[in-house]
C-alpha cells in the first residue's frame, strides 16, 4: 500500500477522473500518509459509523410513524399486508407508513352553504324559484367502514348538496309560488329533509338539519304580485271606505232618533215641571196669603214699636242733653267762681306783696328805683325819677298800685 503512495520528493501525476488510481490517491491524501493508516482501527470506526447511522435513522422512522388524529375527526387505518380497516379515535398512535395508510375523516358537524346549496326548483303555477339552504350533516361513525369506500372527496358537495336539491326539486311541483312565499316554504323544507335525509343515510351521512334561507321569484312574478298586491289594497280600501260611509249614515241616524227622543223626553220633561210648578204654586198660596197677613200685621208691629223706640231715644237724647247742659253750666259757673276766687286771692297776694314792698322803700327811700322798675318794665321803659322823699310815696301809691294802677299819675291825671 505504500509503494503505490508518491514519495515526499516526487510530484503527483495527474489522472484522469475516471481512473481508480487517481481516486485512490486523492483519498490517501486526504487521510494523511500509509503509517498513520495502518494505525487507525479502521473496522471500528466504520463500525460506530454505521451503527449510528442505523440508530439515527431508527429514531426517524419511529418519530415518523407516530400519526395524529385531530378532535372532530376518525382516522381510518388499513393494512398494506392484509387490507383489514379499522377506526382510530382521536390522538397519536404508532402507525408506522410502511405497515399502514391513515386516512383522515371529518365525523362532527358541518354545514352546507353558498353555490352547492343554492338551485331553482319548479312550482305548481310555472315558475322557477331560487333556493338557498343551509344544511347541516355529519358522516355516520357506525357506518364509516362500511361506506368509506364509495364517498368522495367532498361529500356535502357532491353527495349532500345534489341530494338536497333532487329532493326539493321533486316535492315543490306540489305547491305554488304564492304559498311558497307566505307559508308553506317551512312545510316545503321538511317534507325535503325527511326524504333526502333517508337516501343520505344509504350512503353513510346523516342529515341533521336543513333551512330555506332565501326564496327568490321571478321578476315577472314579482311585478304581477306586487300589481295584485296594489290591486288588492285598492280593493281593500274602496271596502274600507264604504264601511266607514255606511258606518257614518248609521251613526247619523242614530244620532237623529237620540236627538228626537231626547227633545221629546226634554218636551215632556218640561210640561211635567210646568204642571208640578203650578200645582206646587196653587198649592203654596193657601200658604202664602195666610203669611202674608202675617207678615203686613209683623210689619205694622215693627213699625210701631220702631216709632215708640224712635220717640223714646228722641226723649232720653232730650234728657241727656238737658243733663249736659246743666253740667256744662254749673262746670263753667264752678269755673267761673274759681277763676274768680284765684283772681281775689292773686290781687290779695299782690296787695300783700306791694305793701311790704312800700313799707320796704319807706324805710330805704333809695332803692326805689330798682323797686320801681322789676314791678313796672313792662309798662314804663325809660323812668327818670327825681330824689324821691317818703311824703312822694305815701298811701296814695299803695292804693293806685293795690287797684292795678301806675303808682304815679300820668301828667294829664
Amino acid at each position: 500500500m505504500s509503494s503505490d503512495l508518491p514519495g515526499p520528493s516526487e510530484p503527483a501525476i495527474p489522472s484522469r477522473p475516471e481512473d481508480p488510481q487517481s481516486l485512490r490517491a486523492r483519498l490517501l491524501a486526504l487521510l494523511g500518509d500509509g503509517d498513520r493508516m495502518r494505525r487507525m482501527p479502521v473496522r471500528a470506526v466504520l463500525l460506530g459509523t454505521a451503527l449510528v447511522i442505523a440508530l439515527w435513522s431508527g429514531a426517524r422512522w419511529v418519530e415518523r410513524s407516530f400519526q395524529s388524529v385531530a378532535p372532530g375527526e376518525a382516522g381510518l387505518v388499513v393494512s398494506k399486508f392484509t387490507g383489514s380497516t379499522r377506526i382510530v379515535p382521536p390522538g397519536s398512535h404508532f402507525l408506522p407508513g410502511s405497515f399502514y395508510v391513515l386516512t383522515r375523516m371529518r365525523v362532527s358537524d358541518q354545514l352546507l352553504s353558498g353555490p352547492a346549496a343554492t338551485f331553482t326548483v319548479p312550482t305548481r303555477d310555472g315558475f322557477a324559484v331560487g333556493l338557498v339552504i343551509q344544511a347541516r350533516w355529519a358522516l355516520d361513525r357506525t357506518q364509516l367502514l362500511a361506506r368509506w369506500a364509495g364517498l368522495p372527496a367532498d361529500p356535502g358537495t357532491e353527495v349532500v348538496g345534489p341530494v338536497l336539491a333532487s329532493a326539493f326539486r321533486a316535492l315543490a311541483p306540489e305547491y305554488d309560488a304564492p304559498s311558497l312565499l307566505a307559508s308553506k316554504r317551512e312545510e316545503l323544507a321538511a317534507r325535503a329533509t325527511k326524504q333526502a335525509a333517508e337516501r343520505l343515510a344509504e350512503a353513510g351521512i346523516v342529515l341533521k338539519d336543513v333551512l330555506v334561507g332565501d326564496l327568490k321569484l321571478p321578476a315577472e312574478f314579482e311585478r304581477g304580485r306586487l300589481a295584485l298586491l296594489e290591486q288588492s289594497q285598492l280593493v281593500e280600501r274602496t271596502e274600507a271606505n264604504l264601511r266607514f260611509k255606511k258606518q257614518e249614515i248609521e251613526q247619523q241616524r242614530l244620532e237623529a232618533e237620540a236627538r228626537k227622543a231626547r227633545s221629546d223626553k226634554e218636551a215632556e220633561a218640561a210640561a211635567n215641571r210646568r204642571l208640578i210648578e203650578a200645582k206646587a204654586e196653587a198649592d203654596a198660596m193657601t200658604y202664602i196669603l195666610p203669611l202674608k197677613e202675617k207678615g203686613i200685621k209683623q210689619q205694622e208691629l215693627e213699625a210701631e214699636a220702631q216709632k215708640a223706640r224712635k220717640l223714646k231715644d228722641a226723649q232720653s237724647q232730650a234728657e241727656t242733653m238737658k243733663i249736659q247742659a246743666e253740667a256744662e253750666a254749673s262746670r263753667r259757673r264752678t269755673m267761673a267762681e274759681a277763676e274768680a276766687y284765684a283772681i281775689r286771692q292773686t290781687s290779695l297776694a299782690q296787695f300783700e306783696n306791694l305793701k311790704r314792698e312800700v313799707e320796704l322803700i319807706e324805710r330805704n327811700p333809695t332803692w326805689v328805683n330798682k323797686t320801681l322798675a322789676e314791678k313796672l318794665g313792662d309798662k314804663v321803659q325809660v323812668i327818670v325819677m327825681p330824689n324821691l322823699t317818703a311824703d312822694i310815696l305815701s298811701k296814695e301809691a299803695g292804693k293806685r298800685v293795690a287797684n292795678g294802677q301806675p303808682a304815679l299819675a300820668s301828667r294829664g291825671e
